[in-house]
């Protein structure tokens, strides 16, 4: 009987991303926001075949921050009719519940999301009639939390720049992962979230595609060679 070989630390990234290329439950999720700190503005979700699940914009409870709005050019003026991210977020949630979520920078995106509920729907965590647990909007969001895959973390090591100081790969914004990889966005818009869900999906089945071989680092970090 022969043993197969064990596959290669290269070998392992690209598979997650091929995993997620052909995963039917895969759906990538985008904000743009009112600043660093701020809400949820513009929410898009797409699933594995590059159709749109979501794609809506929100009344914020703040202004938009200049330097936010100098990146997404959405403007308060432009939010005035919109609904609120409360008022959507149980369409919103309902979509995510039980799929396999991704985002590029979940550390940004989900605390903004949960920010933008506290703002936008007051008390959304406390169960009726002060039950202890939590409310089942809680329940649901921190089931989508923990099951959320990072792709800008999975991306990192096939970006092959290693910071000795802290034993990790540096991560690679999208447009400069984007085009390492090749990956058309000329018919896409810059920070609209649809269209980054667009150039994520595009980005992974990219990755999905390479050869291990042709990341001979990555396994052998401590050799100090990057």
């Amino acid at each position: 009987m022969t043993t197969a070989p064990t596959p290669t630390a290269a070998a392992a990234v690209i598979e997650r991303f091929l995993d997620w290329a052909t995963d039917p439950r895969l759906v990538i999720l985008d904000t743009e926001t009112t600043g660093l700190d701020g809400e949820v503005i513009e929410l898009g979700l797409v699933d594995g075949s590059g159709r749109t699940l979501f794609e809506e914009r929100f009344r914020p409870t703040c202004s938009i921050d200049p330097r936010a709005q100098a990146v997404h050019g959405i403007t308060d003026a432009d939010l005035a009719d919109c609904p609120s991210f409360g008022e959507r977020w149980p369409d919103l949630r309902d979509l995510l519940t039980g799929r396999r979520v991704v985002i590029y920078n979940k550390r940004f995106d989900l605390p903004r999301i949960c920010a933008t509920l506290d703002a936008t729907l007051p008390g959304w965590f406390a169960a009726p009639g002060g039950v202890a647990g939590g409310s089942a909007d809680l329940h649901a969001f921190n089931a989508i939390s923990r099951s959320a895959e990072c792709v800008m973390d999975a991306y990192s090591p096939l970006a092959g720049s290693w910071n000795g100081s802290y034993g990790n790969y540096r991560w690679a914004r999208l447009a400069d992962a984007s085009a390492q990889r090749g990956v058309d966005v000329s018919d896409l818009t810059k920070h609209a979230a649809v269209s980054d869900c667009v150039q994520v999906l595009r980005l992974i089945h990219a990755c999905a595609a390479l050869d291990p071989a042709d990341f001979p680092w990555i396994g052998h970090e401590d050799e100090d060679r990057l």
